[in-house]
């Protein structure tokens, strides 16, 4: 080896050796080094996003900066900053960016990111304040619950079977949810698709290598059919409650069909990956903790059978409200625990002006043109905030004053439906559908994981890179129908 590449080896070592060496105390925010130009953090990041950041947080505190494939970030840790992203207005905080990068990776669209954040800002959230406001849902919980119970009864007449849990719970959550939301034209065999689509998404948001031909296939049929449905000539109630709004919207704007299509894919994943990653994780943890389990299902049995009869009366009237009361305190508690453990979710906004945060007394300035990361995960394992933070502790948002209306995790830093002016549009249809879930399932089945040869099924196995929700290999159970329910 000759002497320069041993001294470039050398130094390349030893700044490498110092990029957790040093807190840099000699500056405000701390900046985490690297060893490539441009491409800064961006390996360790994409390798294990939330590994990584915890570790930056360990070891420089709850601020700091890092250079991200050609991009400076900012990365800030603690609720009160989080709280400042969530409440700056798009002029100050732009999310431009990354609704455009969630956009391609979904339908494959690339354009300009002003473009699609427009057709965003401008046809989908105002329909989805309007469509799916607190108000709209009480309307549309019970048609949700019947159709959801009305493929989910069929599983009562088998004796046990061995079944994908994820499949188990989602697949009729997604036929449900799909045909109230967009009707009956709207293609109703597409679980798989939808499946093979989704399993690749964090791949492509991160733009990691990947075997991409049977998602490519997957997508290229779903916007296939979407294009059909948005083509009728004529828009009914056969188009559903968000899918003929959708449509008026779309043709009163002139958007193009292709787009509009797009579009349309983009939302429907965002809609329900979340869902059914939650759903799945919220069984996964009752499972683990069997007087969860039993805590969690008595409360519904009693609620059903004291207050409605039995379970057709409570599906046929269930509504927001009575969602909401406290009946299910138990459940709302498991459901808010399982986000607050488990939802990864990371908001990233880019500075349009220059911007100033708080955080202990010290002001963090964000210059415009640089983008702000909030570590949600950091807030939400806080242990002043949440003691036994690692823990999943199913009550521990059950002993709070119950206010209609309000989840039971304020005052507190909880981000899973992100906070302030930004709060997420489908937090009522998410915490409905969720709960019509762990409602019907627990009350009509008992499960049993399988373990896999010598290896248990707790904890599950998990990738080391997500998008919002930790990705679990498949789990399997055997389910028997509870014929005393």
């Amino acid at each position: 080896m000759s002497l320069l590449a041993v001294g470039v080896v050398a130094i390349v070592v030893a700044f490498a050796l110092s990029s957790f060496s040093s807190k840099g105390a000699a500056s405000f925010p701390p900046r985490v080094p690297s060893v490539l130009p441009w491409f800064g953090t961006a390996l360790r990041f994409v390798a294990g996003p939330d590994e990584f950041l915890a570790r930056c947080q360990q070891h420089y505190g709850n601020v700091f900066r890092m250079l991200l494939a050609g991009r400076k970030v900012v990365v800030v840790c603690s609720a009160s900053t989080i709280s400042s992203i969530y409440a700056a207005d798009e002029n100050t905080l732009g999310a431009h960016e990354i609704h455009n990068t969630v956009h391609y990776a979904v339908s494959g669209s690339k354009g300009k990111s002003t473009d699609v954040y427009s057709v965003v800002t401008r046809l989908i959230l105002p329909t989805l304040d309007q469509r799916l406001s607190r108000r709209a849902m009480g309307d549309l919980t019970a048609p949700i619950a019947l159709a959801l119970y009305a493929k989910v009864k069929t599983y009562t007449q088998m004796k046990n079977a061995r079944v994908s849990l994820l499949k188990f719970l989602t697949e009729p959550l997604y036929y449900a949810t799909n045909l109230i939301m967009f009707g009956s034209r709207y293609p109703q065999n597409v679980y798989e698709d939808f499946h093979t689509l989704d399993e690749t998404m964090t791949e492509r948001f991160y733009g990691v290598p990947f075997w991409f031909w049977p998602s490519e296939k997957a997508r290229r049929r779903m916007l296939g059919q979407i294009s059909d449905y948005l083509s009728t000539k004529d828009i009914s109630e056969e188009d559903g409650w968000l899918g003929s709004a959708f449509k008026k919207s779309f043709r009163d704007n002139n958007t193009a069909l292709r787009e509009a299509s797009n579009h349309l894919l983009t939302f429907q994943w965002g809609m329900h990956t979340n869902t059914f990653g939650i759903t799945l994780w919220l069984f996964l943890c009752l499972l683990a903790h069997p007087d969860a389990f039993l805590a969690v299902r008595n409360e519904i049995d009693k609620a059903i059978k004291e207050s409605f009869g039995d379970l057709e009366f409570f599906m046929a009237n269930v509504n927001l409200q009575i969602l909401e009361k406290p009946y299910f305190t138990l459940l709302t508690s498991a459901i808010l625990e399982t986000m607050r453990l488990n939802g990864v979710f990371i908001p990233v906004r880019s500075a349009e002006t220059d911007f100033q945060l708080k955080d202990q007394g010290r002001t963090v300035t964000v210059r415009k043109g640089e983008y702000i990361l909030g570590n949600i995960q950091a807030a939400h394992m806080n242990e002043s905030s949440y003691p036994d933070h690692h823990k999943f502790v199913f009550d521990r948002f059950a002993h709070g004053e119950h206010r209609e209306g309000r989840l039971p995790t304020e005052g507190q830093p909880w981000f899973t439906f992100a906070a302030g002016r930004h709060l997420c549009k489908g937090r009522h249809l998410a915490m409905c559908e969720l709960k019509l879930v762990a409602i019907l399932y627990l009350h009509l089945f008992d499960f049993t994981p399988v373990t896999n040869g010598s290896s248990p099924w707790w904890p599950p196995r998990t990738t080391s890179r997500n998008l919002g929700i930790p990705r679990v290999k498949e789990v399997f159970v055997d389910v028997h129908p509870r014929h005393d329910a």
